[in-house]
């Protein structure tokens, strides 16, 4: 009971720009949460294993098989991707890159959405600090020219408690924001390579498989993949 009375006081002393600057870290947070669980599980994919078994298929001749397992990873970019490129198997190289491209671009905003908003917001939690330091200061000053020698004290103590805790607020809302932030932002950036890397390796077995060269060129180490899927499945 003594911490939400601290809370409420904390509140009350920091005046009006107090709910502001808190709006702004609790939309924060929400946007935090759910980039964690977007950049973190459900894009979290093995994408050596997805690829090696895509290679697998490749060299069976089992395109449809191909497809058929993209769509059981379809909540990840890279199989969306992969899938585009192996729905146009025996077309140009041209088409399946483009529809590839096509499919990349749809995802990439997937993968850095809300980002650029934690910054914002980060930026923002500050500068509402500010103001609310700025404004409790103006009170401040304010108010010493209109009272008495005896409650000067007291208006001075009213008057940096609101600066100080508005600068308080600023800082608890802007740091986690930042860090979110960056964190996130790197992780993205790994999911994009990866998808780039993916992509570059699928053009290069599609190409291949064209030209009928795929199973004499990537036969190898298929038998690796059902090993690393059975120890996969025997830790699990």
């Amino acid at each position: 009971m003594s911490l939400i009375s601290s809370v409420v006081d904390f509140f009350q002393e920091g005046g009006p720009v107090m709910l502001v600057t808190a709006t702004a870290g609790v939309v924060g947070l929400g946007i935090a949460y759910e980039r964690g669980q977007k950049l973190f599980r459900e894009y979290s994919q093995d994408t050596n294993l997805f690829m090696a078994r895509v290679k697998e298929l490749m060299v069976q001749n089992r395109m449809e098989d191909a497809i058929q397992y993209c769509n059981l990873h379809d909540k990840y970019p890279l199989s969306r991707i992969i899938k585009s490129g192996l729905e146009r198997a025996g077309c140009e190289e041209a088409l399946i890159r483009q529809s590839m491209e096509s499919t990349y671009l749809d995802q990439v905003p997937q993968v850095t959405k809300k980002l650029a908003y934690l910054s914002l917001i980060a930026n923002s939690g500050m500068l509402f600090g500010l103001l609310g330091t700025v404004l409790g200061l103006i009170h401040q000053f304010g108010a010493l020219s209109t009272v008495d020698a005896a409650n000067k004290q007291l208006m001075m103590a009213k008057g940096i408690a609101e600066a100080m805790n508005n600068t308080a607020l600023g800082l608890m809302v802007a740091l986690p924001c930042l860090i979110f932030h960056g964190v996130y932002t790197g992780r993205a950036q790994r999911i994009l390579e990866e998808l780039e890397r993916g992509s570059s390796q699928f053009l290069d077995w599609m190409g291949l498989y064209n030209y009928g060269q795929l199973q004499s060129r990537l036969s190898k180490g298929v038998a690796a993949v059902h090993a690393k899927e059975s120890n996969q499945k025997a830790a699990a």
